[in-house]
């Protein structure tokens, strides 16, 4: 079996190098995505909140629904991505097929966890916001929601890994697109109403760029690598000798 160099051809692989370096390689996408996801969040609450006033009904609780369907349906499919890319990374330097599965269910269930529960959480907390419920763990509450995701991704990123379509499948873009969206719609629905998150959207903005940038770059990049001692040697031979 040949080894793929996808380091051309897709942005989630990278020639090794310094993580600093790998957080600025992945900027571009992480704010381009951020700042796409908050507008279509925006337009999704005000016209949400606009439908339901004109029908006299409280939107408040409407928007909540509608904030929580969303996030249920981007952070499945972020998981998805975050499997394929960990389990890609991690199959590239290491061809142990049970070590591979274990990184990439790890770097799914965690890194996702962190991506879009932990840190809208606590940049709620930092926006002022206070919330007695308690945080919303999608693989506890519903595995079978995020769980079927997280298989098949790590299945493709197995596949991906030996050459097929590794370009277009795990388009990093893709990844950090649906980390985006998760994000976005777990912290605005931590708001009293649909739309008063708008008020604050340069913070939210600032926010979810951290929520989005450190966590996909660990998890495509420096947590694979750390889980193996062979990717780590490799890994750093790549960033020496490019």
């Amino acid at each position: 079996m040949h080894d793929v160099d996808t380091a051309h051809t897709d942005p989630c692989f990278h020639r090794g190098g310094p993580l600093a370096t790998e957080l600025t390689l992945h900027m571009p996408f992480s704010v381009s995505s951020v700042a796409i996801g908050l507008v279509l969040a925006g337009v999704l609450s005000i016209m949400s909140a606009s439908h339901h006033d004109r029908e006299e009904q409280t939107s408040a609780d409407h928007g909540h629904a509608m904030h929580e369907m969303m996030f249920h349906l981007f952070h499945p499919a972020h998981m998805l991505f975050s499997a394929a890319a960990t389990t890609a990374m991690f199959w590239r330097y290491d061809h142990r097929a049970v070590r591979a599965v274990l990184v990439g269910l790890a770097g799914a269930v965690i890194v996702c966890g962190i991506s879009d529960i932990a840190i809208p959480t606590l940049s709620a907390r930092i926006l002022g916001k206070d919330f007695p419920e308690p945080w919303h763990i999608c693989v506890w509450d519903h595995p079978g929601l995020v769980l079927p995701f997280a298989g098949i991704g790590i299945l493709l990123g197995l596949i991906a890994a030996m050459g097929v379509g590794a370009s277009t499948l795990f388009s990093h873009s893709l990844h950090v697109f649906t980390s985006t969206m998760a994000s976005i719609f777990y912290l605005v629905g931590q708001y009293a109403s649909t739309t008063a998150w708008i008020d604050d959207i340069g913070p939210v903005f600032l926010l979810i760029i951290v929520a989005v940038l450190i966590p996909c770059c660990v998890s495509d990049i420096a947590f694979p690598v750390l889980m193996s001692r062979p990717a780590r040697a490799r890994y750093l031979a790549e960033g020496h000798t490019h």
